[in-house]
């Protein structure tokens, strides 16, 4: 659960930390912030690149729900969550799940997807790896209440249950320095591609930590 005094701890470690690779803080805004990578879930594709920087060009054009991170700025991630989404790259209505729901996900069984959980996430930064295996089971989350489920003649539906401040996020210790000024790759390697994937769905990997802006060398 988030508190003010968590928050607190995350800003001193933050600026401690920033502060110890020799970056200076004393003109720089650091806030809170988020960083979000998405990807098309694809049946030919097992590695997905999730990218990070605002240059990143790697999968094409970013994503219209994508907030990525400007050179100038370094980030300190402290939760990571992920998730499936459904919505095409421009639409600002895609809808994020903690799961595969077997409702919506009608052409890309749970059993599909299963690969992907099964999988990882991993991080370098400059060719070195600063996260070799994070395992993207512990951001499955199935909730007690599910949409579609056990209705007869109900006339109000259940929708998923889910705190999206707090559900399918996990903290990181010791936290990840992204300097927007290095070479960063994001991946999620799955056991296997999809068998099959539903019409627009995507992978999606939101950051939660501090910002620090206009720090780097790139001016």
């Amino acid at each position: 659960m988030a508190t003010q005094m968590g928050a607190r701890m995350t800003f001193e470690s933050a600026k401690a930390l920033i502060q110890n690779l020799g970056y200076t803080t004393e003109q720089a805004v650091l806030t809170q912030s988020y960083l979000r990578s998405e990807v098309a879930l694809s049946t030919s594709v097992a590695n997905y690149h999730l990218p990070i920087l605002v240059n990143d060009t790697q999968n094409g054009a970013s994503r219209v729900n994508e907030k990525r991170l400007n050179l100038q700025d370094i980030f300190i991630t402290t939760e990571i969550g992920m998730f499936i989404g459904v919505g095409a790259s421009t639409s600002t209505k895609a809808i994020l799940y903690s799961y595969p729901d077997g409702v919506i996900f009608t052409s890309a069984t749970d059993d599909d997807l299963w690969s992907i959980y099964n999988g990882y996430l991993n991080l370098s930064v400059n060719n070195q790896n600063v996260l070799p295996a994070w395992d993207a089971l512990r951001h499955y989350y199935a909730p007690q209440t599910q949409g579609g489920v056990g209705i007869t003649a109900q006339t109000i539906f259940p929708v998923n249950q889910i705190d999206f401040s707090e559900q399918t996020y996990y903290p990181v210790e010791p936290n990840i320095v992204l300097n927007g000024a290095a070479n960063l790759n994001f991946q999620l390697t799955a056991n296997g591609a999809p068998a099959s994937v539903l019409a627009n769905s995507f992978i999606c990997v939101i950051q939660h930590g501090i910002l620090c802006q206009n720090v780097t060398t790139v001016k």
